[in-house]
């Protein structure tokens, strides 16, 4: 199985390298905006969304939320926090398909989120 990850918001060429980085073969990557990638979860073209902005809240999860509705998105970094482990793993296990951060967090919640995803589908 490979875990489809669109990608959207700011700095996606560093959400693709850290996604790519840590998930190697056990993901695909699709960057686009963040109004295709919410369609391609949508249509099922892809499984999660993984989005930054500056507060990482904001426009990071905007678009996803009004296509994919609140409940299936969630903030895992927000500016001047530091995500937290538990808390994705919490995210993930209650089925949330979005994921917005800071883009200051980037590089430490992408791999946060992919071990969580992992662990979930049983690809560790």
């Amino acid at each position: 199985m490979t875990i489809r990850i669109a990608i959207g918001g700011l700095k996606k060429e560093v959400t693709e390298r850290v996604t790519k980085e840590i998930g190697g073969d056990k993901v695909s990557v699709i960057v686009t905006s963040d109004f295709e990638a919410a369609k391609k979860i949508k249509s099922g073209q892809a499984d999660y969304y993984f989005g930054a902005c500056n507060s990482g809240g904001g426009a990071a999860l905007s678009v996803p939320i009004g296509i994919l509705g609140y409940s299936n998105c969630a903030t895992v970094a927000k500016a001047g926090g530091k995500p937290k482990a538990e808390d994705i793993e919490k995210l993930v296990a209650g089925g949330k398909i979005a994921f917005g951060m800071a883009v200051e967090s980037i590089e430490a919640a992408v791999p946060m989120l992919l071990h969580s995803l992992f662990k979930k589908h049983n690809l560790e």
